[in-house]
């Protein structure tokens, strides 16, 4: 049995792994046993990506990120709604360190208590649109690669249509044209309106601006599918011919488990890495469609409208713009670096040059 030199980053990702199974464990018993060399996999995965500089600043980016949009509307020094500006008209366009540390906005607002509020506006956006955009291309994806032929055909020529317009341009036309269709279906339903204010941090009086974000989680959705149809698609033409395929088939297997069960779990690797590199670009396309008035209004915080705002009395207040920008600029730059690294740590041949940094030299028998 082969040892490991464990660092600091290798005991807290130990740790991570260790509640992982045994929150599977509750659900599924036996399961670690069944799975101890998936579990060995997973720890020597982590101990490359914690010896990739690269990997571990992208991860540390990724989770501060994750960090203050799950808790930046609590941490937040003020709400996003409140304007300073009728109390106090000298907050109007106030620099950095005079009332605030990073100063207001044209309505007296707290620029860093925006950002944070902000924070929660494109991760859930983020995280939604991946929801939905990752299953539709993997299943299409599946289905055309698998059985080839006409349906191939079909679904490739479908996916075409979609990739024949710039993703940012379909994604504005379906901004601009849904929010007046989806303010009917919010307003009557109740429990789709509570739930977005809530999962968006948002006070009862937005109700009548919450149409604009679904708007734009429901146009990034449409667009962002195609490429991972593409992805899957290629990927499991060549695994739907690999042996174990075939012994599958041989036994009968109907055709949904053996992609399901057999040929998903194989091509998952470039699938992952892509998700991670969309979630900067979902970030980043979303903050433009609010830069161009397609995302969220005012009072709403939001990075892209925050630009937006700021770009009307640049160079004046130029930290609307610039401190925005920076947090744009690191968020995506974290999810590209960590999906690079991932790029790295899940292709077995590039891996195998990381492992050596990982593994001691001698080995210890099963008896020690």
């Amino acid at each position: 049995m082969e040892e490991y030199q464990r660092k600091l980053l290798d005991r807290v990702s130990d740790k991570v792994i260790d509640l992982v199974v045994f929150l599977i464990s509750l659900f599924r018993k036996g399961w670690r046993e069944k799975n101890r060399s998936r579990i060995s996999e997973w720890r020597l995965m982590f101990y490359a990506l914690n010896r990739s500089p690269i990997g571990v600043a992208g991860l540390f980016i990724v989770l501060i990120f994750t960090f203050i949009g799950i808790f930046g509307p609590m941490i937040a020094p003020y709400k996003y709604n409140y304007f300073p500006i009728f109390e106090n008209p000298d907050t109007y366009l106030s620099p950095p360190g005079k009332y605030y540390l990073l100063g207001s906005d044209h309505y007296g607002r707290d620029l860093l208590s925006l950002l944070l509020q902000g924070a929660r506006t494109s991760l859930v956006i983020a995280i939604i649109v991946i929801s939905i955009g990752v299953p539709i291309g993997i299943t299409l994806g599946l289905i055309a690669g698998y059985f080839g032929g006409k349906v191939d055909e079909f679904i490739m020529r479908f996916t075409d249509v979609f990739l024949a317009f710039p993703p940012l341009i379909l994604a504005i036309a379906f901004a601009a044209v849904l929010p007046e269709r989806l303010s009917d279906l919010i307003q009557t339903n109740a429990y789709l309106r509570d739930f977005l204010l809530w999962v968006f941090a948002l006070d009862r009086r937005e109700a009548g601006n919450i149409s604009r974000l679904l708007a734009v989680i429901i146009a990034l959705a449409i667009v962002w599918w195609p490429g991972y149809a593409r992805i899957t698609r290629g990927s499991t033409l060549t695994e739907r011919e690999a042996l174990y395929v075939e012994a599958a088939r041989a036994i009968g297997l109907p055709s949904r488990k053996i992609m399901a069960g057999h040929v998903l779990p194989n091509i998952l690797g470039p699938i992952l890495v892509y998700v991670t590199l969309d979630f900067g670009s979902v970030v980043l396309t979303e903050a433009g469609l609010s830069f161009l008035g397609l995302g969220a209004t005012p009072p709403i915080a939001d990075w892209g409208r925050i630009v937006y705002d700021g770009s009307q009395f640049f160079p004046n207040a130029w930290w609307l713009i610039i401190f925005p920008g920076l947090v744009v600029m690191l968020n995506v730059l974290g999810w590209n670096l960590l999906g690079d690294s991932l790029r790295d740590i899940l292709d077995p041949k590039l891996r195998r040059s990381i492992e050596f940094k990982v593994k001691k030299t001698e080995k210890v028998s099963e008896n020690e």
